[in-house]
């Protein structure tokens, strides 16, 4: 029995199908889900391409690995049509029987699986706050669970078996399907890819939402012309909607992957929040200066920086002069210059942060932190003319800015 707080997605908030169901459930999940993802992990049985709810994963390895593959193929010419799919209700609507038979063919302990069964059987929730009645569970995976995440990782987890001709990147159940478009076949494989994609889906009783799917081409020069479709419940097509761009991830990924609307939103936000700040926080000292800057406002920014990292000197003049104005809001440092002001709060320049976290993930990389499967590719330098040590990295000759100042090619500098 599992008290609901219903929390708003997106969308109008009149719209009950806009709020996500979460339940507190019992802490002992923890030990099931550690036990069975120990399990899963050491026997390679989670698919590569899945980044959510998995110890060493993160959204910012998904999309530092993902824009190596589109930058590297956009070198090349062409263009890359990404198709970013939407399971319609996908924890709520997940079988339980189905659900138990694919724990049966993982080979996971029937001790461990006869848990289970009685952790999602004869389940009933209500919503908390104002109570509703008691409602019985009849599908779905409880969402608030730390255990409830796996078993949708392991429902899914074959989905990538129908996209052999084309890329796929599965965040819990957000699934991004992507080719480089070089010739109209191109198109047609992720029309299959597509029309796979939904026929498995609908066989494991979980169905697209055509109607929020949608399609987006990255490159210089790209062709809009090209269509995809998807049937909805009627059984009639539906032409995925087609932006020039879109959030994915918590970023806003623009058509010339320039991310230059994303670092104007974050400083909008930043400014917003420091708006906040010195409204409700008239009288500072250094200390609680910082713990709130870093905490509502630098947070911002933090978030996959190496991904949106500006490389333009008027984008990452705007950024540092969010940060000159946040230090101005100290009384005591008010007229001081800005490099005093950044050595008084123990702070360094946010393009200085942002390299320094390129280094981190560099280390993390080349020291084998990261899976090499999943993470993007370092090119080690094969010369051994000059003195250094095993891991220098090679710097490609590259003629695109969307190429030559992303992450794997920019890094080789510093």
């Amino acid at each position: 029995m599992a008290e609901v707080m219903a929390i708003h997605k997106k969308g109008a908030k009149p719209d009950r199908s806009n709020y996500r169901p979460v339940s507190l459930t019992s802490v002992c999940c923890k030990i099931i889900r550690n036990h069975i993802m120990s399990y899963l992990i050491e026997n390679n049985l989670i698919s590569n391409k899945q980044y959510d709810f998995i110890s060493g994963r993160s959204t910012m390895l998904q999309l530092l690995h993902m824009l190596d593959d589109w930058t590297a193929c956009l070198e090349k010419g062409g263009q890359i049509d990404a198709v970013y799919t939407d399971f319609e209700k996908a924890f709520d609507k997940v079988p339980h029987q189905r659900l138990i038979s694919k724990l049966h063919s993982y080979k996971i302990l029937n001790v461990i699986i006869a848990w289970i069964v009685d952790f999602l059987k004869a389940r009933k929730f209500r919503v908390n706050g104002s109570y509703s009645e008691w409602q019985n569970v009849t599908s779905g995976i409880p969402q608030g669970s730390v255990l409830g995440p796996l078993l949708f990782l392991i429902y899914i987890n074959d989905l990538i078996e129908c996209c052999n001709e084309s890329y796929i990147y599965l965040f819990a159940d957000d699934a991004k399907i992507y080719r480089h478009i070089q010739c109209p076949d191109d198109c047609k494989l992720i029309q299959n890819v597509l029309a796979r994609l939904q026929s498995r889906s609908q066989k494991w009783l979980l169905s697209l939402n055509a109607t929020k799917c949608c399609v987006v081409s990255y490159g210089r020069s790209v062709d809009k012309t090209n269509t995809y479709t998807l049937v909805d419940h009627r059984n009639q097509d539906v032409v995925l909607e087609r932006y020039d761009k879109v959030k994915d991830l918590g970023i806003l990924f623009d058509d010339k992957l320039s991310f230059r609307e994303h670092i104007q939103d974050k400083i909008n936000k930043a400014y917003m929040m420091l708006g906040v700040i010195k409204r409700n926080f008239r009288h500072m000292t250094i200390s609680t200066f910082l713990l709130i800057y870093q905490t509502m406002v630098r947070s911002y920014l933090d978030y996959c920086c190496s991904v949106w990292a500006p490389y333009k000197k008027g984008d990452i003049e705007a950024l540092e002069k969010m940060q000159k104005r946040a230090t101005k809001m100290l009384p005591s440092l008010r007229y001081s210059s800005y490099p005093d002001r950044l050595k008084a709060c123990n702070l360094t320049t946010l393009h200085y942060r942002q390299v320094r976290g390129d280094m981190i993930e560099v280390h993390k990389i080349v020291s084998g932190k990261y899976d090499s499967v999943i993470a993007p590719t370092l090119i080690m330098s094969d010369t051994h003319k000059t003195r250094g040590n095993d891991l220098r990295l090679q710097k490609s000759h590259l003629k695109y800015d969307m190429r030559k100042f992303y992450f794997t090619n920019r890094v080789v500098d510093q």
